[in-house]
């Protein structure tokens, strides 16, 4: 019985999640923020005259894994949240002007912020430097249709409205300003992906999976396009496709607790335990909050094992840190239930 309500329960709780983890510079950087262990890396994107710049700036790990993507504001600033200590590079490429790659360190002993201000110099006639991110052999191109072409304003303006409706929980709104953003730039991924997550949401699976498709066509390197189009297919039933999938998301999003949740899930519905056990703790330990339920499907999991022992500490943690969660009454009716198998 716990298990049936669990996964009622996972699939209406996740879509929320889901959702908050794909809006650029904000959702899953605001459910990790509150992290002792993150840190922020911030700055402002100018030509060399001083004028900011309103373009799309790409953050990049210790070989070249990438970090984040997010868009500048009207002042050319700039900020990715929630990183752990580290070395990063800040890339920045624009029509016009030559690529801009700078080192920055992240060390919260010293301080929580990290800064690095992208001054960008133009680029001179026979000078093709600025068409692809140069570094390691796992360097990559931002946009396989038009690497180096800032998009279009009026596009940005429109996705920022969509992101604002689908925070509000107005999904057909924010369909609808996604839409718009699409009609004057096709290729603006971002859009792409959140527009992909709003139909998941909807539970218009066909269409989410259309359009998460055609983003990952644009930009195979975000991490947050895959983790969706996993999230599609595992509710689909396509458990394997999704454990496919989800791995390639977090091969790029390392840090996704919801991609975790959810290929710890797949794994699960395919009865691969030891790999469901471990992605389901890495879910949890990255966001505890935000990622209580996987708790529920670890409980699970030891259920089919029959460690009562090891299925009652989770239910018991999520029950303390969750005493009005709807699905109480059942918990603790499957706890009584353990208590009374083991006294027999």
């Amino acid at each position: 019985m716990v298990e049936a309500s669990v996964c009622e329960g996972r699939s209406a709780g996740l879509a929320l999640i889901l959702l908050c983890s794909v809006c650029l510079a904000q959702g899953t950087s605001a459910s990790l923020q509150a992290q002792q262990d993150s840190g922020v890396i911030e700055g402002r994107v100018t030509d060399s005259r001083g004028q900011p710049q309103r373009l799309l700036v790409h953050l990049l790990a210790a070989g070249d894994i990438p970090a984040g993507d997010v868009f500048t504001d009207s002042n050319g600033q700039y900020t990715f949240f929630a990183l752990p200590n580290g070395d990063y590079w800040v890339v920045v490429e624009a029509e016009g002007f030559r690529l801009a790659r700078q080192h920055v360190m992240l060390d919260m002993r010293i301080h929580p912020k990290a800064q690095s201000n992208v001054v960008l110099e133009p680029l001179e006639t026979g000078d093709h430097r600025g068409r692809s991110i140069a570094g390691s052999a796992s360097s990559y191109e931002v946009s396989a249709k038009s690497p180096g072409r800032p998009f279009d304003p009026k596009a940005l303006r429109e996705f920022e409205k969509g992101n604002r409706k689908q925070r509000s929980g107005d999904f057909d709104a924010a369909v609808s300003h996604y839409r718009k953003a699409l009609l004057i730039e096709p290729d603006l991924y971002p859009a792409l992906n959140n527009l992909g997550a709003v139909f998941e949401r909807k539970k218009d699976h066909a269409q989410a999976e259309s359009v998460l498709s055609r983003s990952l066509e644009v930009n195979q390197q975000d991490g947050e396009a895959h983790i969706n189009l996993g999230h599609v297919l595992y509710e689909e039933g396509k458990f394997g496709a999704a454990v496919e999938r989800l791995e390639e998301g977090l091969r790029r999003s390392p840090r996704s607790s919801v991609g975790h949740f959810l290929l710890g899930c797949s794994y699960l519905k395919l009865g691969y335990l030891p790999k469901a056990e471990s992605n389901l703790k890495e879910a949890y330990s990255l966001d505890p909050t935000g990622m209580a339920r996987a708790r529920l499907e670890l409980a699970n999991l030891y259920l089919r094992r029959r460690d009562m022992a090891a299925a009652s500490v989770e239910l018991e943690s999520y029950l303390d840190a969750n005493p009005s969660d709807p699905q109480a009454p059942a918990i603790k009716k499957m706890l009584a239930n353990i208590a009374a198998h083991k006294t027999n």
